[in-house]
Formats: C-alpha cells, sequence, structure tokens
C-alpha cells in the first residue's frame, strides 16, 4: 500500500528481484571469538537455539537476564522474632528514657557529673491511690457539656445562639467529634 501511495509501479517488482546482476550477500564467517576468563563469568552460558543464525553474537552472563532476588528472606524463627522484639522494645525504652531524662527534671547520682546517671525525678501525688481508680481515657457527654456551661459565661438569648453555634463548629471541624452515622440497614 505504501508502495502504491508513492507512485510506484508494483508490477515492476518481480522482474526486478529476478535480474542477472543482482548481488546476493554471503553470510558473514564466523570469527573466532576471544576467550573471557572464567574469574569473571557468573554462570553457564547458554547456547544460541537452532532457530538463530550462527553469525549472531552468542547470550552474555546468565546474571544479565536471569532475575535474582536481592532482599533478604524474612526471619520466620519464633526465638529469633522474639529476640529481636526484646530488643527493639530494650532501645525504645532506654531512647525515651534518656529523652524524658534531657527534657525533665532529674535527680543527679554523683556530685561531680550531674550529666552521668542522671534519674528521673518522680512526681509526687497528692492521693496516688485515687489517681491509679479514675478513669482518664474515657469521656463522658455529661461532663463536657457541664464543663462547657460553665467555662462560656451567658448574658443574653443572642449569647445562647452564638455559643450554640460555636460549639457546633467546633464538633464539625474535628473528624473524630462528628456524630456516628449509622448504615441503613437492607431489606431482603
Amino acid at each position: 500500500m505504501a508502495l502504491v501511495e508513492m507512485g510506484i509501479n508494483i508490477d515492476s517488482i518481480p522482474s526486478y528481484a529476478k535480474r542477472s546482476n543482482r548481488i546476493n550477500l554471503p553470510t558473514p564467517s564466523v570469527t573466532p571469538l576471544p576467550s573471557n576468563s572464567k574469574i569473571l563469568q557468573a554462570g553457564e552460558k547458554r547456547p544460541l537455539p537452532s532457530y538463530i543464525p550462527e553469525h549472531y553474537p552468542p547470550f552474555p552472563d546468565p546474571h544479565a537476564y536471569i532475575r535474582t532476588p536481592t532482599y533478604k528472606q524474612p526471619v520466620t524463627e519464633y526465638e529469633a522474632l522474639r529476640e529481636k522484639a526484646a530488643s527493639q522494645k530494650r532501645d525504645v525504652e532506654r531512647a525515651l528514657t534518656r529523652f524524658i531524662a534531657k527534657t525533665g527534671d532529674t535527680h543527679n547520682l554523683s556530685t561531680d557529673d550531674t550529666n552521668l546517671f542522671p534519674l528521673i525525678a518522680c512526681k509526687p501525688l497528692s492521693n496516688p491511690c485515687l489517681s491509679a481508680l479514675l478513669p482518664k481515657d474515657q469521656v463522658y457527654e455529661e461532663e463536657s457539656e457541664n464543663n462547657r456551661d460553665q467555662r462560656l459565661p451567658i448574658t443574653g438569648p443572642d449569647d445562647v445562639n452564638a455559643s450554640k453555634a460555636d460549639s457546633d463548629m467546633d464538633v464539625m471541624d474535628s473528624p473524630y467529634l462528628r456524630p456516628v452515622k449509622m448504615p441503613k440497614k437492607r431489606r431482603r
């Protein structure tokens, strides 16, 4: 189609191919390959398949085309995992202890060097047993509503609407404080 669109007469192609003064290119002769040293060779070289002519270059070393994983297999032995977890826990505890010692109050064991063996200072509590019994991670709606009402001084009816709108906006800004949307149940 390309030859027809270029305006070449296709009927003359067979006579051109059968002309008497045509030059045939001979198959190139096989040249001796330089021997590579066995030290640098990785793996066994594959011979060329039968459908590839002999004058083509041979395949490269297998490391060039065979996939070899370079990552280390994860350790799945129970004892090794336990040892690794224990060492990571010790490292984390040591790092946190050093951080608290640098940023908080400390007691010193030696009077010569204050940074040699710092001890983290305990914060005395008035009633330590009571603080252990009181829940700290639970938020009760009644307490939060009472605290909010006590914090905002309300003087008039306009202030009541404004304080409600402000508190609603605060709730809507935080995705954790938005009301729960229950999924609709589908009837079958």
